[in-house]
């Protein structure tokens, strides 16, 4: 999809799920059995207290052969819920020298000897656990002291205390060392008790060379000379309890930007670009203390960091009191930066800070339960960046950006439950950090919201966070808030809503439809399934709060639910006379699709024709557009009737309605092919007001939604064969140095697209010297565009090399098959000729066969089919457990094929119909004469 490369540019931002970086290797198969599977969960036997850390990491050239490993030590106070001689923790990729324990003494008193762990111990290098065993039992509730002293490696994956590089302005690479915990990668630093439910406390000291400096997640008490010439022992205030993953620690030469309590890190040379981070942080963070009454700086930890990292593989991560980000993620530059980065960034600040009473304070017990969690982040990621960015109208975002971009996924049978009791494997770890547990959990989380009111939300949260400070939650915790405050009559439903939601998956389809006389209103709903027969369960039903208005007493600002629609029980709502029309699920604040009878259909599609599109609220234009496309794709309703209402598009200027288009058209123009000579006209039609409202031209009174629709009718009317739009981006490209940063990525795209390899070595050169990370992540995202040969082969090939930083890769990669439909074949072919090479650049198979799947995803010809058969019963095996997404491939093409054998040929017909035709609607009409006026005016 082209339009996917400003998503990428936003969505990269946002984004929190870490990219598959393991290193090559062949995969292991997986448990199949419950017993295998719960080998995975440390037991409970035993709860640490206190870890006191100890780690020197060796970052020189003149470290020699120990450069990129560290030095650790580690006391862990444990104390044992019963007697017992096992003590189980995760340990992975350390070397022992040390491993003893013993009885804590009292205040004062000296320590008795350690007593070594008998010789015979069991390590489980599948699940890391180390089960080491005592010469005799630990007393129940009597507190201990385990000793470990170790090395450890800092490898290039990302993952645990990892290693990072940057370039500086002189050309001289600078290394640092990083860290990233979660889900389960602490193990990989010090020895621990690795799972989210386990909470102690730490005590942080790093050892460093004087040319570094260090942070960690709280106050630096002092740095202190140690016997060895040029280093410190930098010692750390003890944190809050709090989880293993939530550690960090950084040893670079990073500078900052701070006042007392508040700082931004990052590369000496980007010092000037953490201002915005360093101001917008500080005021969110202030404002969600507020809304959830209670101050960040007085929950145990008195100071917060944010630090922008080069090689980082999650988009951000919540460590408390130390946020790390990607650079692009934090970092923004007031020349270079476009609106949408800068929003992004914005929002992941946000979405962290949230974690710090999200996660951070109160922390789901087990990732079965990661919503809790990530939905809040996500939820505050829009909510909380309001508090501050009152301008950029994120509440109606919200709605295309996460709850429209999920339904997708949770109406097929890859999804899973919000509460998914089945999570023990690192795959399993990994899928829990999907959409479901952020979209869908913000998504019910907004639901939940308008049911209760915003009052009763709020103080219900506010009373979560303080029974649970500290401490693991459950669903159920959450749930026992909501219902103490939820003092509307729903509160009976409350339970069935919840339980609904969060342990089943999917969502309901509501079906509306007039009896009798027309005023009576009946409500029915069925299990919304993209696919027939794909393994889905399609007899789940749900308790759905439903909202709705009329044509009697129109109100669409008015969201509070109307009443419950039981699992099993229609419902038949009289009104005092027979309407003319009804939309349910006023601003999509319901997490459900609707489906009318086609007489209301067309009823809303006269109202949407009319001045100001019938009053109707953008969300609900957005929800209307995205229900029709997908019901038409399910086979619901007959495309014709799809299309015949979104013509309405022909008025339509406003950026929400239009994103739910746009990723309508996407689908649509994937299964085209490269067959779209049709729709180009058509989609040149439809998007004609809104191009010759917006142009290329910002002004001052354009609102933030207003240059996010620009950036994105440019792109497909460029795209899609608009000769005035190819001509205008051509000229703002002959002067690079000076195109305006919020069309820069149409401008970028349309030069390759439509130009050869004096366009891309300009670019090229201008990424190679490029100091903003915004802007170099927009300039690599840009080659993509190409759809020569020889261009095609030269990104690829950057990919493969290190010009590319692993973490950027896939984003590339996917700019290369989803901005030309023609690029598919040639790259897939690139890709599959060269799949070992592109595993190490990648980092291993399973990053490979996700690309390859993909790539299948857009195949249009069973020739293409075959293709990917081939490739799969040669290589296959050597994708070990991966090999599976390559035959899930399989199943999908042929699913597609099947799809646009029986469905695209009334698209296709209808373009056919449209283009050839004379259209004579009153909306057409007022189109042409709208766009005559403007061209007059423009004159």
């Amino acid at each position: 999809m082209f339009a996917l490369r400003v998503a990428i540019l936003v969505a990269a931002c946002l984004s929190l799920a870490a990219a598959d970086t393991r290193p090559l290797a062949m995969d292991v198969q997986p448990p199949t059995t419950l017993a295998e599977l719960s080998d995975y969960r440390l037991a409970e036997h035993i709860s640490p207290v206190n870890y006191n850390i100890t780690l020197k990491p060796y970052l020189l050239e003149t470290d020699g052969a120990k450069r990129f490993t560290f030095d650790g030590e580690v006391f862990i106070e444990i104390v044992p819920k019963e007697a017992t001689s096992s003590v189980h923790l995760h340990s992975k990729n350390l070397t022992y020298s040390v491993s003893h324990f013993w009885l804590k003494p009292a205040a004062g008193v000296a320590a008795p000897a350690a007593t070594n762990f008998n010789a015979v111990n069991v390590t489980d290098t599948d699940t890391d656990i180390v089960k080491l065993t005592t010469p005799t039992a630990l007393t129940a509730n009597v507190s201990y002291i385990l000793h470990f002293v170790y090395t450890g490696l800092m490898e290039d994956d990302m993952h645990g205390f990892y290693r990072s590089s940057y370039v500086d302005d002189n050309n001289v690479t600078k290394w640092l060392g990083s860290t990233q915990f979660q889900t389960n990668h602490a193990r990989r630093a010090f020895p621990s008790f690795d799972e989210p439910q386990f909470k102690a406390t730490f005590d942080i000291t790093l050892i460093r060379h004087r040319t570094f400096n260090a942070a960690s997640n709280t106050r630096l008490i002092g740095s202190y000379p140690t016997a060895e010439e040029g280093y410190y022992r930098d010692v750390f205030t003890t944190t809050p309890k709090m989880a293993t993953y939530i550690v960090a620690f950084i040893i670079s030469d990073f500078s900052s930007r701070r006042d007392n309590v508040f700082g931004v890190l990052a590369r000496p040379e980007y010092y000037a670009q953490t201002q915005y981070p360093y101001n917008v942080g500080r005021q969110i963070l202030v404002e969600m203390g507020k809304y959830l009454n209670m101050d960040y700086y007085s929950m145990g930890n008195d100071k917060m960091d944010m630090a922008a990292i080069p090689d980082f593989s999650a988009g951000a991560m919540e460590n408390w009191g130390l946020l790390t980000y990607r650079e692009r993620s934090l970092l923004v530059d007031e020349s270079a930066t476009t609106l949408a980065s800068r929003q992004a960034i914005a929002a992941v600040v946000a979405h962290e800070q949230a974690h710090m009473w999200f996660g951070d304070l109160v922390t789901c017990q087990w990732w079965s339960y990661t919503w809790l969690n990530e939905g809040f982040a996500r939820y505050f990621q829009y909510f909380g960046t309001a508090f501050v960015e009152d301008k950029w109208e994120l509440e109606k975002q919200f709605v295309v950006d996460q709850i429209q971009s999920v339904m997708a996924m949770d109406s097929t049978n890859a999804t899973n439950p919000l509460s998914d009791e089945n999570t023990y494997t690192p795959a399993h770890l990994s899928r829990m950090f999907n959409s479901i547990s952020y979209n869908k959990g913000a998504s019910f989380i907004r639901m939940i919201k308008h049911a209760m009111g915003e009052e009763q939300f709020q103080k219900a949260l506010q009373n979560y966070l303080v029974k649970y400070s500290y401490q693991p939650s459950y669903p159920k915790y959450l749930l026992s808030e909501w219902q103490n405050t939820w003092n509307n009559s729903f509160n009976a439903s409350s339970e069935l809503i919840f339980n609904s939601f969060t342990t089943q998956v999917g969502y309901p389809l509501i079906n509306v439809a007039a009896t009798g006389t027309g005023d009576t209103i009946r409500f029915t709903q069925k299990r919304f399934l993209l696919k027939e027969n794909d393994g889905s369960d399609p007899d789940l039903v749900y308790t759905v709060p439903i909202s709705y208005t009329t044509d009697i007493s129109p109100n669409f600002e008015n969201a509070t639910a109307k009443f419950i629609l039981a699992k099993e029980t229609p419902m038949n709502v009289a009104f005092t006379q027979a309407l003319k029309w009804i939309i349910v699920n006023v601003q999509q604040t319901g997490y459900y699709r609707v489906n009318y009878t086609e007489s209301n259909w067309h009823a809303i599609h006269s109202l949407l024709t009319t001045s100001n599109w019938g009053g109707v609220h953008e969300n609900n234009r957005a929800q209307i557009v995205d229900d029709l496309f997908n019901l038409a794709r399910a086979g619901h309703i007959a495309y014709n009737l799809t299309l015949d209402v979104i013509e309405y598009l022909e008025t339509e200027t406003n950026y929400i309605p239009w994103t739910s288009a746009f990723n309508g058209f996407n689908f649509l123009t994937i299964r085209l092919g490269n067959d779209t000579a049709s729709f180009n006209s058509y989609i040149q039609d439809l998007t004609r007001q809104a191009y010759s409202k917006l142009g290329f031209n910002e002004t001052e009174a354009d609102s933030a939604l207003d240059i996010y629709l620009r950036t994105k009718v440019l792109s497909w009317a460029c795209r899609y064969g608009s000769t005035d739009c190819i001509a205008k981006a051509k000229t703002y490209f002959q002067s690079l140095a000076t195109v305006p940063k919020n069309i820069r990525s149409t401008v970028y795209c349309v030069a390759l697209r439509e130009g050869g390899s004096a366009e891309f070595e300009a670019l090229y050169n201008k990424f190679k010297a490029e100091t903003v990370a915004t802007e170099e992540t927009l300039l690599q995202n840009s080659f993509g565009c190409v759809k020569t040969q020889a261009l095609i082969e030269r990104v690829f090939n950057l990919i493969l090399s290190d010009e590319i930083r692993r973490q950027d890769k896939s984003s590339v990669l996917a700019t290369l098959y989803t901005e030309n439909n023609e690029n598919v074949s040639p790259v897939f072919k690139l890709v599959t000729d060269k799949f070992e090479e592109l595993s190490v650049a990648m980092g291993g198979y399973s990053a490979v066969a996700t690309v390859i799947s993909n790539i299948a995803s857009r195949f249009t010809t069973q020739q293409q089919h075959l293709e990917l058969q081939n490739f799969n019963r040669v290589s296959g095996s050597k994708f070990g457990t991966s090999q599976a997404t390559l035959t899930a491939a399989e199943a999908t093409v042929a699913e597609n094929l099947q799809w646009a054998e029986a469905r695209l040929g009334v698209f296709r017909s209808y373009l056919a119909g449209r283009n050839g035709g004379v259209m004579t609607s009153a909306f057409s009409v007022l189109s042409v004469l709208l766009v005559a006026i403007a061209t007059i005016l423009r004159n």
